[in-house]
Order: C-alpha cells, then sequence, then structure tokens
C-alpha cells in the first residue's frame, strides 16, 4: 500500500513538472519571445547641412536596417565608403549618428562644427547609390558590396538636412532554451504517466511471484514432503532461477531471493529517481548539442588536444575584414559603368555642337585640349578627320585603381561604332568633390596586346617610382619620346612595337621625308613628357601599364632671306596664314601607352596604344 501511494504521488509530480516546463519552452515561442525589431529615434540636435550614417550601425544587428527619414521638401540619402564619404563632407558641419542608446530606444547623434554650406551632393561619382525623396523616405540599409559602407543625408548642401530620423534595426529572436524546455517537459510527463500506468509484480517470502507454489507441492504452501530429495531439488530450482552466478547449489538463495523481495518499495522509488534522472540528463545534453550547433567555435576551456573546428573565410557579421576599405577599388561597377555613360554623353554632346562648352563637365586635361584645337580645325576646315568618339556600350575591360587617396585614376578599354580599333579612355578625379574626368583616349595598336590587369583593383604609381620595375613611368616615356625623336636611339632595342603596330616607324618616316623634301627649311623634331598626365597601373605580372603625354613640337626655319615655309590648312586654321618667312612652330599632344616588364625581366617596353592631335600652330 505505501508503495502505491509514493508511486502515484512521484509520477503526479514527474507529470505536472513536465508540464510547467513543457509552458516554459512553449512561452518562450510565443507570449514571452523578444521582439522582431528595435526602434530608435534620433533626438534633437543642431541643425546642419549634412547628416552622417557611421558604418557600425548597418552592422549593429544582423540583417536589414530600415531608416525613416522626414524632412521640408527634397532631399537624398547618398551610400558610399567611408572614406569617401569623410572627404566629401571634409571641414562642412554635420551631425553624426554615432550608435544606439543602452535602452535602444535613442539614437546617439553628435554634432561636429564647421562651414555653414557645401556644394549638393547629388551625382557626385562616390556615391555607390542615392535615394531621393520629397517629404518623407524609407530606407533599406544593404550593403551594396563587400566592406563598410557609410550614408551620407542632405537637402542641397545649404539647408539643414532633415532631423527627424527612426531606425529600425532586427532583433536577435532566438531562443536557445526553448527545444530543449519543451523536449524536457514532454519527456517528464511521458515517465509520470508510466510510472502511473505500469505497475511492479508482487512477490512471496521465497522470491516467486505470488500465487506459485515455492515447494512444488500443494497450492496451500505446507510441508508437504520435506524429505532431503526434496530441499535438494528446490535448492537446484533456486539456483537455476538464480543463473550462472555460482558452480554449487546454495541452500541459502531462497533466503536472498526473500531479502531482495523485502527491498521492493524502496528499490521502486529508487528507480523512478533514476529514470527523472537519466531523463534530464538527456535532455541537457540536448540543449548543449542545440548550443554547440549555435557556436561552431571550441570553448576556450577545452583541452589542447580537440581539434578546433575549421576557421572560415569569411568574417562574422558585423565584424569588417582588417584593410577591407583601403584595399578596395575606388569604383565599383556598376560606378564605373554610370561614370562612363556620363563621360560619352558629354563628348558626343560636344562632337555634334563642335563646342568645347560641353565637354568641360566630363572632360580635362589633354583631351580638353585636343578636342578643344580639333573642332576649332573643324569649323574653318570642313575636310579635317574629327577625333575617335568615345562609346560606353561595348566596355571591353576596365582597370581600377585600389590607392584610396587622390587623385584618383581608373581606365577602361572600349570599342563601339566608329572605333576600329579598340580605344583604351583614362579617367581621373582630382578632388573627392569633383567628378571622374576623361584625360586621354588612345586607339590600341594594331596586333597589341592589352597586359592583364586585376579586375578588383590594381595598385597606381607615382611616374618616379620604379620599385619592382625596368623603368619608372617617366622613364618609360622619355625612352619612348627619344626613340621617336632619333631613328638611332638609345631605346632603339629597348622599346619596341609590334610588326603591325606603325606608330614609331610611321613618325620616324615622316619625320624624315619633312628633312629631305623642305630644302628651303631647318627642321627639329622634339617629344618630350608632359610628366602632370602620367598615370601608371601595376600589371598582373609586376610590370606596370604607363599611359601619358608627349608633346610633339614641329619647329621649321628658314634657309635664307627670302625663303618662306607652307603650311596644311589645319594648321593654318590656328596659326592665321599659310606661309611665313620667319619660321613656324607646330605642336601636337601625343597620347601614348607603353607596357614595362617587371624587374630582371630580359624583354623589351612595348608600345601598346599611340594617337596624336594638333593642339598649336604659330610663326616665329
Amino acid at each position: 500500500m505505501i508503495g502505491s501511494i509514493l508511486r502515484f504521488k512521484t509520477a503526479v509530480a514527474l507529470m505536472l513538472l513536465g508540464l510547467l516546463t513543457l509552458l516554459a519552452g512553449i512561452g518562450q515561442k510565443t507570449f514571452w519571445a523578444p521582439p522582431e525589431t528595435i526602434t530608435a529615434t534620433a533626438p534633437t540636435g543642431t541643425a546642419a547641412p549634412l547628416t552622417v550614417f557611421d558604418e557600425k550601425l548597418r552592422t549593429l544587428h544582423p540583417g536589414t536596417v530600415k531608416i525613416q527619414v522626414k524632412g521640408e521638401g527634397a532631399f537624398l540619402l547618398a551610400a558610399g565608403r567611408p572614406d569617401d564619404v569623410d572627404a566629401w563632407v571634409g571641414k562642412t558641419a554635420h551631425n553624426t549618428v554615432a550608435g544606439v542608446s543602452e535602452d535602444g530606444k535613442s539614437l546617439q547623434l553628435t554634432h561636429t562644427d564647421g562651414d555653414a554650406a557645401a556644394p549638393s551632393p547629388a551625382g557626385s561619382d562616390l556615391w555607390v547609390a542615392t535615394e531621393n525623396a520629397s517629404g518623407e523616405m524609407d530606407y533599406s540599409w544593404n550593403a551594396p558590396a563587400d566592406g563598410d559602407w557609410s550614408l551620407l543625408l542632405a537637402a542641397d548642401g545649404t539647408k539643414p538636412a532633415p532631423s527627424s530620423i527612426t531606425m529600425t534595426f532586427p532583433n536577435d529572436t532566438s531562443t536557445p532554451w526553448a527545444i530543449p524546455l519543451m523536449v524536457l517537459g514532454g519527456l517528464l510527463i511521458i515517465a509520470g504517466a508510466a510510472l502511473l500506468v505500469l505497475k511492479p509484480k508482487s512477490r512471496n517470502r521465497t522470491g516467486n511471484p505470488t500465487g506459485g507454489n515455492p515447494t512444488g507441492g500443494n497450492p496451500t504452501g505446507g510441508g508437504g514432503d520435506g524429505s532431503a530429495f526434496v530441499r535438494r531439488a528446490q535448492a537446484k530450482a533456486a539456483a537455476r532461477r538464480a543463473g550462472q552466478g555460482s558452480t554449487a547449489p546454495d541452500a541459502s538463495a531462497p533466503e536472498k531471493t526473500a531479502s531482495e523481495q523485502k527491498k521492493g518499495p524502496g528499490t521502486a522509488r529508487r528507480s523512478g529517481i533514476v529514470v527523472a534522472v537519466l531523463t534530464a540528463a538527456a535532455v541537457a545534453g540536448t540543449s548543449v548539442a542545440a548550443q554547440a550547433s549555435q557556436t561552431p567555435a571550441p570553448s576556450p576551456s577545452a583541452p589542447a588536444a580537440t581539434p578546433a573546428a575549421p576557421a572560415s573565410n569569411s568574417a562574422a557579421p558585423g565584424t569588417p575584414n582588417e584593410d577591407q576599405t583601403g584595399d578596395a577599388p575606388v569604383l565599383l561597377d556598376a560606378q564605373f559603368r554610370r561614370v562612363l555613360e556620363q563621360v560619352a554623353g558629354a563628348v558626343d554632346a560636344g562632337d555634334a555642337a563642335k563646342d568645347a562648352a560641353k565637354l568641360a563637365p566630363r572632360v580635362a586635361k589633354s583631351e580638353l585640349e585636343v578636342r578643344t584645337q580639333n573642332y576649332k580645325v573643324r569649323s574653318q576646315v570642313g575636310s579635317y578627320e574629327a577625333r575617335m568618339p568615345v562609346r560606353s556600350m561595348k566596355l571591353l575591360t576596365t582597370v581600377v585603381t585600389n590607392k584610396r587617396s587622390w587623385p584618383r585614376s581608373v581606365m577602361a578599354v572600349t570599342q563601339g561604332e566608329g572605333n576600329v580599333v579598340p580605344q583604351l579612355l583614362t579617367l581621373t578625379q582630382a578632388s573627392p568633390r569633383e567628378n571622374y574626368k576623361l584625360v586621354s583616349s588612345t586607339p590600341l595598336q594594331p596586333g597589341a596586346t592589352f597586359p592583364a590587369i586585376g579586375r578588383a583593383g590594381t595598385e597606381t604609381l607615382a611616374s618616379t617610382d620604379k620599385s619592382g620595375l625596368l623603368y619608372s613611368g617617366d622613364e618609360a616615356l622619355a625612352g619612348l619620346g627619344d626613340r621617336l625623336s632619333k631613328a638611332d636611339s638609345a631605346f632603339k632595342d629597348k622599346l619596341v612595337e609590334g610588326q603591325s603596330s606603325p606608330y614609331i616607324a610611321d613618325t620616324l618616316a615622316y619625320q624624315a621625308d619633312v628633312v629631305s623634301s623642305g630644302v628651303n627649311g631647318t627642321f627639329a623634331f622634339t617629344h618630350k613628357v608632359a610628366p602632370e598626365n602620367t598615370v601608371v597601373f601595376r600589371t598582373a605580372d609586376g610590370g606596370a601599364l604607363v599611359l601619358g603625354r608627349l608633346n610633339f613640337s614641329f619647329d621649321g626655319t628658314p634657309k635664307a632671306d627670302g625663303d618662306k615655309l607652307t603650311i596644311g590648312d589645319d594648321a593654318a586654321a590656328l596659326a592665321g596664314g599659310k606661309e611665313t618667312s620667319t619660321g613656324m612652330v607646330l605642336n601636337f599632344a601625343e597620347s601614348v601607352a607603353v607596357y614595362v616588364p617587371p624587374a630582371g625581366s630580359k624583354d623589351p617596353m612595348k608600345l601598346v596604344a599611340a594617337t596624336r592631335g594638333l593642339v598649336g600652330a604659330a610663326f616665329k
């Protein structure tokens, strides 16, 4: 009777404990579950024309961050690399959304004093993406590529940026104990039910089931036959029931079985306790396994001999890779294509109208000078050949620097309508608040091979830097200048062009023909480096591609008094006449590209691309 009561109480206790545990696990998934998002609002601060969102906010919590902005009139939100955003902001007064308060309800806003206004950030090449709005904006902050990204909020640079800002972050809704608690609760309920339903069989004093006949005699258990034979038979039967534990019959076996029968109720209680302990241990193991699946890294206290989990190739969310921004290319593909389309559009507009003013937003330096003079000549000489058009649709390859300081240079190889051969387009961004401008367009020499350069970003070198190269950029261009000026140049075998590339050979032949045919004049030719135009990109093999300009000067002087020199119609359009008795100077801009092998190579430098354009003509 006592054993049954204890078993009933134990079963009820297990089932009640299991029900509470199950409810606790379900509660963590339902009414106790953490909120899916955390919303923080920016406090009222000092008005400023610009507001910067720190890059750490995007990775504060895993998942997409939502930003809601309210303001008066039009405004924009631009995404860019943190160093690009900081460089564009410069010395302008601005607010920075730098973090979130400990309770997660307020954004931390800091103010930096500075200039009261800035240019409008709209249209800057620094932004990988921009979103415009009027009055209200809902923005999803996602990373356009690997690395850190900041945001810039502004109206037009002169008006205060919108100050009503709310950010909603994904919250950690994981409940690692929910499933283990539900499993534990279910097992406890099952264990209690089993203890309540399953009853152990009762035994008599000799250990036989109730109702049995321990002596093999009459069922009343009377003495029966008490002879030695019967006692020996009982001993053998007891030995058989005891198993193989003894090699000889033991007359005391019935007493041992009887003593075990007396321990029955206590044994049943201990068995219930053991079941509960084993159940808890099993569920605890389930919980540990669940945690381990969420945290694959080994515990710091694990023995040294325990194999560690393999390292991941990617950083954990919210942890930017070291030097990620420093090694990042200055333009993503989408940015590059957008820039190139705008450059091509500006050149098309200028070429069609023969108006250099239309080039100014996107063309500079040598290219602007050459096309401006080309328009001037073409306005007077209808047969004068136009410059090769700039196309953006058929982009063959891009070369992007990962040097984060300014000026920055990139290059595109394109070939479209009107391009007989591919051309190398060199673009330069002079400062953070200026856009990329085309500084040279150079057709690839027929039969020339463009050197391999990493698409993910490459190093740019100073024109005087010779590290790892046979020649620096300045030395390579100076060698080309000497090679073009003299047939017996010391660089004749050090700088070559392909068999199908005629530029060097044609230039030397033209100069020799002028000297031989101009019997009444003395002529001199020079090709000198314009160092401010030199750009050097490191190639994949450790060499370099040097792009730059040579100033080609054609100087003519009459041999005797009364002798006259005649110039062509193109030069006459710039000089203001066709003949001179005092002498003349023609100036050409030569856009060139030279491949320089890495240090230790036995190969010569190679002319990759070249062209020239008339930029000046004058009489002495």
